[in-house]
């Protein structure tokens, strides 16, 4: 049988045979890997849904906190505020504390004062068939309902009083109660504080956008979902949820329910999302347009063999054969059997006295490579290593078998491919620029910079068929450049920022605060009394006080590259995507860690303390000067009254905080 014959009827029955393979495991493997995606896919939507009822209910807490264990609202309850409604109860406070109602109970549940808020009840979302006929109805199920919760969370001591997602008359709402105590929450409670809002089709609207599906609202069955509970963070504010198993539909859709239940474990509202199973569906249309073209590229290629072959293959192979023959060798080194007398045999004999030649040669070329102290390759054109001397294995960190048919991404990353891929299209063009400096991935995981130059190998034709180069090591010289830059933006002392890198970070965060239409909050903190340490400890101290006021500055912040010293014991911080709210609860925290006594040697500094000054952009200033300024403005209305922080206004600056 000729070599034409054989290789035709060894590729058919392995193309019908790998086709078969395929299809077998992509319905087995992928198809079932999609649908595991898909599944994975929901259930981010419903983690996204609960840490966004999360973050909802643990506001609403907050805010009824603040009320519940505050001095005003203890003494009202014992009668010495006869203001207080009127002053805190009013429906404009109720509305900036986002409550449609507020109800005050005392220690036997009956009603001291409300107040009520409420949507229209045309407005109100229905559940099933059920919809609230009236106001007083509604109101009555409602203190109902926060009565049995303040009983509840009285007699289990549950001062927090976790938020429940009840449905009431068919209409969702939030319910929360909170004990009465005073601002140190050390007094017994007197009383409860139940409020709550209505999930309107606003609120319901939200938390639709954080399901990339469809959520509906549905009446809780009887027995309660079935499926497990639902693993919360300790510091969730939900009460008790439960998941349902995944419920797959068709071939399009899946779904599971969400069933929320009340402080006495009784289910009271159950959410449903729908999702689409796309990764499922577009993977099975995938695969069958993979194995479309796969029969369709198996049938061409036969043909292309059977056309091929002769004029391809065999004649190809002849005129190597006669080429190989004219080598004059001086020696034999035998490496391939004569596999029969066709065309492959015969050229089996001819490569045989070749490669006697070509070893000798090689040896000489390796022993001349091996002698330089700089790497040398050689790679083909798609980038796989054909040569390496033993100084490249050396510089890389891997050995010369370990080098060996490996691809330069080995050492590169994406974007420097990219790079060397550019170059080396030049060089193919005519270019005359054939360095390439870039840093290349060592075998011990570690980064080095390295230049390499480049040239092109050519075969008889003057086509391309591969690439040599030298490589020179060059990470000590880019490592001082490195310490160079660096010096020149950090503080000797702190090795905090100094006000060169504080000007540019401040700049490009201000230009991506405006992309994003994000607020960025600058905070101005100087040292009160600071002067009296050098004045009378000596400036060794002070410079120790300064070291240990910036170790806690990035001990107090997610990301301590956002403090900068600008000198003396002046220092800033930048908050980019913070609010007023935020910025003022992290000064405060600043200012109690920055507060806390300093001890050096025998040396005890317990009076230096903090002033900080806030700014908000775009609140208070657009550009990068004016928000400087008034951060430096509130900074020294907070350094007049000592250890305070300020937000600066534009009319006056608001009351500074609690002294510490």
């Amino acid at each position: 049988m000729t070599l034409r014959k054989r290789m035709f009827w060894l590729f058919t029955p392995l193309l019908v045979l790998t086709l078969v393979i395929a299809y077998g495991l992509s319905e087995r493997i992928l198809l079932s890997r999609f649908d595991a995606q898909d599944h994975a896919l929901l259930l981010n939507d419903v983690e996204r849904l609960r840490s966004r009822l999360d973050s909802l209910i643990s506001r609403s807490e907050d805010l009824l906190r603040t009320y519940s264990e505050w001095d005003d609202t203890y003494q009202f309850m014992q009668g010495q505020q006869p203001d207080f409604v009127r002053s805190n109860m009013d429906e404009q406070s109720l509305a900036l504390l986002n409550f449609d109602f507020m109800v005050f109970l005392d220690l036997e549940g009956r009603v001291v004062t409300e107040q009520w808020l409420p949507p229209d009840l045309t407005d109100m979302l229905s559940v099933g068939t059920q919809h609230p006929t009236n106001y007083e109805s509604l109101r009555a199920d409602i203190l109902q309902l926060g009565q049995q919760l303040a009983k509840h969370n009285l007699a289990s001591l549950d001062v927090d009083g976790r938020g429940q997602l009840l449905l009431l008359q068919g209409t969702p709402l939030l319910l929360l109660a909170s004990p009465i105590s005073n601002t140190q929450s050390f007094a017994e409670p007197i009383g409860t504080i139940v409020a709550g809002h209505f999930i309107d089709a606003e609120r319901f609207e939200s938390l639709k956008n954080q399901v990339d599906g469809n959520l509906q609202l549905i009446e809780p069955s009887n027995a309660g979902v079935r499926g497990q509970a639902l693993k919360m963070p300790l510091d969730s504010s939900l009460s008790d949820l439960v998941i349902s198993p995944r419920r797959v539909l068709d071939n399009q859709r899946q779904q599971l329910d969400l069933q929320f239940s009340n402080q006495l474990q009784q289910p009271q509202l159950t959410l449903q999302i729908n999702k689409d199973r796309r990764l499922y569906t577009e993977g099975q249309q995938a695969i069958r347009f993979f194995l479309l073209l796969s029969v369709t590229a198996g049938a061409l290629a036969l043909l292309l063999i059977y056309l091929c072959l002769e004029f391809w293959l065999l004649r190809r192979l002849q005129r190597i054969h006669r080429e190989v023959t004219l080598i004059d060798a001086d020696s034999q080194l035998p490496r391939l059997a004569d596999q029969g007398n066709d065309e492959l045999g015969q050229l089996a004999t001819a490569l045989n006295t070749m490669f006697a030649r070509i070893s000798q040669s090689e040896s000489r070329q390796q022993l001349i490579l091996d002698s330089i102290n700089e790497g040398y390759f050689e790679v083909d054109p798609s980038g796989h290593l054909l040569t390496a001397n033993k100084a490249l294995a050396s510089i890389f960190a891997y050995s010369c078998e370990a080098l060996k048919g490996q691809s330069f991404a080995l050492v590169l990353n994406e974007q420097d491919m990219l790079r060397t891929l550019q170059l080396l299209q030049k060089l193919a063009a005519g270019s005359q620029d054939n360095l390439l400096a870039t840093a290349f991935k060592r075998g011990d995981g570690s980064l080095g910079h390295f230049e390499a130059r480049l040239a092109a190998m050519y075969d008889q034709q003057g086509a391309i068929i591969g690439w040599r180069g030298i490589v020179r090591d060059t990470s000590e010289q880019m490592a001082y450049q490195s310490q160079l830059i660096d010096m020149a933006y950090r503080d000797p002392l702190t090795d905090l920022g100094n006000r060169k890198a504080f000007a540019e970070q401040l700049q490009s965060s201000l230009e991506l605060m405006q992309r994003k239409q994000q607020s960025l909050a600058l905070l101005y903190l100087d040292l009160d009394r600071f002067k009296q340490v050098n004045d009378q400890f000596g400036h060794d101290v002070g410079d120790a006080l300064l070291i240990c006021i910036a170790e806690r500055l990035r001990n107090s912040l997610r990301q301590p590259d956002w403090a900068y010293r600008l000198g003396g014991d002046e220092f800033t911080i930048l908050l980019p995507e913070t609010d007023r709210h935020a910025a003022m609860k992290l000064a405060e925290r600043l200012r109690h860690n920055l507060s806390q006594p300093f001890a050096h040697g025998d040396v005890l500094i317990n009076f230096v303390t903090p002033s900080i000054g806030i700014a908000l952009y775009p609140e208070h200033a657009q550009y990068a000067e004016g928000l400087i300024k008034a951060a430096d403005i509130a900074m020294y209305e907070a350094k007049e009254q000592r250890n305070s922080v300020c937000i600066y206004q534009t009319t006056e600056l608001s009351p500074p905080a609690q002294n510490s």
